[in-house]
């Protein structure tokens, strides 16, 4: 035991420095690297889920099948704790949400088209709908005469007062959360007009201009000498 503890001793003595040369150092550290390299790595595997959606139009997962469900394959990593399985149509954020939103109808359906008031102190309520609804991060803004109307963003209720007499033009539009519109609807054209004074009678062709007044007599000439 002791010869054998006194060899080992001496194995990086200079009469043996193959043993201790740098080439089984480097060979060491390429083995220790890739020993590390495994155990860090992340496996992937796939797992076939279920997925279905109840009468409320939420989207569930499970292991088991629900009404209607439809198979699904997962991807879930390995050796990463706490990691999440990615789940298909998950979004990963609300402004992500937004962009993938496509509408397809935006209107203003208050007021009417060619709608006309009257009243001098009268306010016009505005209403926009859009198909689908508002998605969070897009912006919906009103012109009126082709000047925006608020700076909201999310409103879809209007009142106008005090407007000025004549025709005027209202429209609307979608913006996502970098400025680009995504949808314009149709201009809807209003009027502002005034009470007439005039009785219902005196209106149109009735209304004729007053009578003039009848020729006054000439005034009689007085007589010389008289």
């Amino acid at each position: 035991m002791t010869r054998v503890a006194d060899r080992a001793t001496h194995l990086c003595q200079p009469w043996v420095p193959e043993l201790c040369s740098t080439t089984m150092k480097t060979r060491f550290l390429l083995l220790a690297s890739c020993l590390l390299a495994f155990a860090s790595q992340a496996q992937e595997s796939k797992v076939q889920m279920w997925m279905w959606k109840d009468a409320n139009g939420v989207v569930h997962y499970s292991d088991v099948p629900g009404p209607g469900a439809v198979q699904v394959g997962v991807n879930v990593s390995h050796g990463q704790p706490g990691a999440a399985p990615a789940v298909p149509g998950a979004s990963s954020s609300p402004s992500a949400v937004a962009q993938a939103v496509a509408y397809t109808a935006l209107a203003i359906v208050q007021p009417a088209n060619d709608t006309s008031y009257f009243d001098a102190d009268a306010v016009v309520d505005v209403q926009i709908s859009s198909d689908p609804a508002l998605a969070d991060g897009d912006s919906v803004f009103l012109y009126l005469d082709g000047k925006q109307v608020g700076n909201s963003g999310d409103a879809l209720g209007y009142s106008l007062p005090s407007l000025e007499r004549g025709q005027h033009t209202l429209s609307a539009a979608i913006f996502d959360s970098r400025g680009a519109e995504k949808i314009r609807s149709q201009p809807v054209v209003f009027y502002m007009k005034q009470n007439t004074t005039n009785t219902p009678a005196a209106v149109g062709p009735k209304l004729k201009p007053p009578p003039r007044p009848p020729p006054r007599p000439p005034s009689p000439t007085p007589k010389a000498g008289g």
